[in-house]
């Protein structure tokens, strides 16, 4: 018996015609939307934030766009944010390795966590706990590193192996339990200043969920991959070292947002001016692409009026730092 949910190519886009105006028809669309899917696609990218706030889509075409605008960049970002991903966890590690003058997890645990920052003595057990269980699932999973670790029988598993597996959300949850002294050798190590030591977690804490989207192949344009709100400390930082005139407001509700804080880490940790600069010239083309693509209210509605502002400013810091 035939399922009667079930809806061809031809009706799914009569259904969009109907339903929302969008203007959907030709062979050009009917491959689009069985490329992107519908529930992936059409219904996803249909609104901005939240699904009450519908975007103003006039043709099928303009949709399209919006979709190549989220995949570009995504593809643009995930270089960035890999290369991010790993001088954190390394520089850190070069900090941890030397204030506990030892690589065994138990001495890194017992040396460098006091049980007293957040959730207390049982913030810090849960953090033990769920780096054993990452580093079970991984023994599980033949990772040579740790099967090599719990094979030997005169070996114990080092804070570098568990680096090596653990995400980017529990690296921020162990450095949350780190002691003050350790976290204020990372953010010097990192390149950021010792008053704002105390954002060192919050800063990984911020950057998870976007790794997380652009490694995944989420919907990142409106920035609903967010699933915490970010301290407020973060934008200030943001705009007090990039130099935001008052008027450009930091929110992380906006893409360019999140690369102000990719651009602002990347130039702390040394990355390359050339290859940064390269970025945001590359991110400003795909803008210009998608505003010659979409109308105004639809283009404003995604990257918001003061993308140009933030990015000009970026820019001027990239060279200046």
């Amino acid at each position: 018996m035939a399922n009667s949910n079930y809806r061809s190519l031809n009706a799914l886009m009569r259904h969009i015609r109907q339903t929302s105006g969008i203007k959907i028809a030709g062979s050009a669309d009917k491959k689009t939307l069985a490329q992107v899917g519908y529930f992936h696609g059409y219904k996803g990218y249909r609104y901005e934030g939240h699904v009450a706030k519908r975007i103003p889509y006039v043709t099928f075409a303009e949709l399209r766009a919006v979709i190549r605008f989220d995949t570009q960049i995504k593809g643009l970002l995930y270089p960035m944010l890999m290369n991010l991903e790993m001088s954190m966890k390394n520089l850190a590690l070069v900090e941890i390795l030397d204030e506990a003058d030892s690589s065994r997890l138990n001495d890194v645990y017992a040396r460098l966590m006091p049980g007293t920052k957040k959730g207390k003595r049982a913030g810090k057990l849960e953090v033990i706990h769920q780096s054993n269980d990452v580093l079970l699932r991984s023994y599980k999973r033949n990772n040579a590193i740790v099967r090599h670790y719990y094979d030997s029988p005169d070996e114990v598993v080092p804070v570098w192996a568990l680096m090596e597996v653990i995400t980017l959300g529990h690296f921020a949850r162990l450095l949350e339990q780190l002691c003050d002294p350790v976290v204020s050798k990372i953010a010097d190590r990192w390149g950021l200043q010792r008053r704002d030591a105390d954002l060192v977690p919050h800063i990984v804490f911020a950057l998870t969920d976007l790794r997380n989207c652009v490694a995944h192949n989420g919907i990142a344009f409106d920035t609903r991959f967010k699933t915490a709100s970010i301290r407020r400390q973060v934008p200030s930082l943001l705009v007090r070292e990039i130099g935001f005139p008052a008027n450009v407001k930091v929110t992380f509700e906006t893409m360019t947002d999140y690369l102000a804080l990719a651009v602002y880490l990347a130039c702390c940790f040394g990355f390359p001016k050339r290859d940064i600069r390269a970025l945001l010239r590359q991110y400003t083309v795909l803008a210009d692409d998608l505003r010659a693509s979409v109308p105004l209210g639809v283009f404003d509605t995604i990257v918001h009026t003061d993308h140009r502002a933030k990015l000009q400013h970026l820019e001027q810091w990239v060279r200046a730092v």
